[in-house]
């Protein structure tokens, strides 16, 4: 019967977290630490030896429903025998060389894998030998080859749901973005305040919250359009939304896609349960501010406005000396749900030269009067820049009103 061995070569399947691969294999096949760190020690390395096809089989699906690549190799030896045990790189040792399995007594020589249940037999006191390819051993039944496998379905059945909802939602997306930006009418933006901390001193600035705190960004938005001939006054009107009490899901700290995908789905539906304008128009954008305490120089969390779904999340400080810095952060991710991009390095928050500047033309260059609404800065020097205090040292310039279609 033809024999094969079953190698790792450090290899993961696309769309997995490599250490949730790592825990799905440990718990998949019974791997202690120390098993696991000599898989996972960056060679090539065989995990058993000597197994018939079914087995090897088994084995390489079980660790592909875990995300992980094994391959199936033959091994070159038809057959492995008892009485002429493997070491390390495959090269016979003497009989006399006995040891006993730990897992289940069977005497033999010293050999990498017990040749009756396959369990690891190398000691941390033997000295390593050069060798292309190191051996582990690793337990699997054929029922763990089948759970594996259906996990694997699972999970591409799952994900295969997971598409198609987000496929139907950015769908619906990308009309209603198209239908926002015909600008044959005004946007209805509403503002959704939330507690950031929970604290007293955060609940009693919200409750003297007013639409009339928002005003000033309705009339910043007024003024731009008519600058850019755009023919619609009053392109938004600002609604303020009783106060959320949940907070929305954290992204991702990983840029795995799967978990933008699904951070991305759980983000709209907590946005869709959290609307709390029950009358009055319905807003086509949708902006959560959440609140912080004013204590220290501590900087916030980066605020964020997503085009598809056209809501954005602000972190802002509750300060009244602060709300005219709190409408330029609420501006821009407005902008940004809109389609307007970002013009400023994210390295180092510096706008970039000419479409983040206010003025490229200007002679000197430098220091810049006003910002640029998407270079989020007002350029001082080549290795400086300020926010702008309020929206009123801003503009909106040509490339951001092109992409919003405020210019065809």
């Amino acid at each position: 019967m033809d024999r094969f061995n079953v190698v790792f070569r450090g290899e993961f399947l696309l769309g997995y977290d490599i250490d949730e691969a790592k825990d799905k294999l440990a718990n998949a096949f019974k791997l202690n630490e120390r098993k696991l760190d000599a898989l996972f020690a960056g060679e090539p390395i065989t995990v058993t030896k000597g197994v018939n096809e079914i087995k090897g089989k088994q084995i390489v699906e079980a660790a592909a429903g875990c995300g992980v690549v094994f391959e199936l190799e033959p091994s070159g030896d038809t057959a492995v025998s008892p009485t002429a045990p493997l070491s390390v790189n495959g090269a016979p040792k003497a009989a006399a060389q006995e040891v006993a399995c730990p897992e289940c007594g069977t005497r033999q020589g010293r050999a990498a894998t017990c040749l009756h249940c396959g369990a690891f037999l190398i000691e941390k006191e033997i000295p390593s030998r050069p060798a292309k390819i190191e051996t582990v051993s690793v337990e699997v039944s054929s029922s763990a080859g089948a759970k594996s496998s259906s996990r694997g379905i699972f999970k591409s059945i799952r994900i295969f749901v997971l598409l198609l909802v987000l496929l139907v939602v950015g769908l619906n997306t990308f009309l209603s973005g198209i239908h926002a930006t015909s600008w044959d009418h005004t946007l209805w933006v509403g503002v959704y305040p939330i507690n950031a901390d929970g604290s007293e001193a955060v609940d009693q600035y919200i409750a003297r919250l007013d639409e009339d705190v928002f005003l000033p960004i309705a009339d910043y938005f007024d003024a731009e359009a008519e600058r850019h001939a755009l023919g619609l006054s009053d392109p938004f009107k600002m609604l303020l939304a009783p106060e959320v009490k949940s907070q929305p899901p954290m992204p991702p700290k990983s840029g795995n896609p799967l978990a933008v995908m699904w951070w991305s789905l759980k983000m709209r539906i907590w946005v869709y349960r959290s609307d709390t304008l029950t009358d009055g128009p319905s807003p086509e954008i949708k902006i959560f501010v959440l609140y912080h305490p004013r204590g220290g120089e501590e900087r916030l969390e980066n605020s964020l406005g997503i085009r598809k779904g056209m809501f954005g999340v602000v972190q802002a400080y509750a300060d009244y000396g602060l709300q005219p810095k709190n409408h330029v952060v609420i501006a821009h991710e407005m902008l940004h749900t809109l389609g307007a991009s970002d013009k400023y390095d994210p390295a180092t928050r510096l706008p970039r030269f000419p479409d983040g500047f206010a003025d490229p033309d200007q002679s000197p260059l430098y220091p810049q009067q006003l910002a640029e609404i998407m270079g989020s800065r007002i350029p001082q020097s080549e290795n400086q820049a300020i926010m702008p205090p309020s929206l009123d040292f801003t503009i909106i310039g040509d490339i951001t009103a092109r992409e919003i279609k405020w210019i065809k």
